[in-house]
């Protein structure tokens, strides 16, 4: 009995350590890492956001002091694109191109998440652009939504979040919230 109980915990141990390192070779860029490091940072530096909010044709904009600002709460919808989720594990190819790095499904593969296109420049971020398209319900409900974020000497300098949303028996309802980092 209590080799048995050896016994299995070696199994567990081997079995563990295999799946961790399968998973740290598949490893993609990391959304949420980003949205991370970039909060520190923008609340290290007290930015201002002017952030413009349309759905349809009506628009609002606001100015936003550093003490007003939930960066947290202004950037978690870009989490969408994480691709680190034990879903996406081999079922993503990526192809580059020049400066850009681009992130896509496999064929037969059916995801929300699109596309995401990681472009550098000298070795620093300069923008990440990605394409979202929830239509798992596509008889009662549709999503669409675009991302961008623009960077700076590797700081958020701007975000844009565009799109539409369609119910059953609605219309369609167009949006973007662009935000402007001061």
């Amino acid at each position: 009995m209590k080799n048995l109980l050896y016994l299995l915990i070696v199994f567990y141990e081997f079995g563990c350590s295999g799946a961790q390192e399968s998973f740290k070779k598949e490893k993609y860029f990391s959304i949420d890492s980003l949205i991370t490091a970039q909060i520190s940072l923008l609340e290290l530096n007290q930015n201002l956001l002017t952030k413009t909010i349309q759905i349809d044709e009506n628009i609002e904009t606001q100015l936003l002091s550093a003490q007003d600002i939930d960066w947290q709460n202004e950037l978690k919808i870009f989490s969408l694109l994480e691709l680190n989720k034990s879903i996406f594990i081999g079922s993503l190819d990526k192809k580059t191109e020049q400066k850009s790095t681009f992130y896509l499904p496999k064929k037969n593969m059916k995801f929300p998440f699109k596309c995401l296109k990681i472009t550098k420049s000298e070795g620093k971020l300069k923008s990440v652009n990605g394409y979202y398209l929830d239509d798992k319900a596509n008889v009662i409900y549709t999503s669409e939504k675009s991302f961008k974020m623009n960077f700076n000497e590797g700081l958020l300098t701007n975000f844009e979040i565009s799109g539409s949303q369609k119910m059953i028996f609605t219309d369609d309802t167009k949006f973007k919230i662009k935000g402007t980092i001061n």
